[in-house]
């Protein structure tokens, strides 16, 4: 066994708006972006590994509307799930 273990969950659409719903710092437009965002993933649920991607590209985009630190925030409370 590596030194990674993924314990094979995912996290469905469900969770991940109640994650978005729980973080008072997104406005209505950060949060349906950020569903936009991960639709494609959340279709079969997202693994902690698609998860880190997506979040990668969010921090690499400086066009999208959510800043830095709300970036951290949502990696924060999605990988709580995990």
């Amino acid at each position: 066994m590596g030194l990674f273990y993924s314990s094979g969950k995912k996290i469905n659409r469900d969770e991940f708006k109640k994650v978005l719903h729980g973080i008072p710092e997104l406005s209505d437009i950060e949060r349906s972006y950020a569903e936009g965002v991960f639709q494609n993933a959340l279709k079969d649920g997202i693994s902690k590994e698609e998860l880190k991607k997506e979040i990668n590209d969010l921090k690499r985009n400086s066009n999208d509307p959510l800043d830095p630190d709300e970036v951290k925030k949502l990696k924060k409370k999605l990988e709580e799930l995990f």
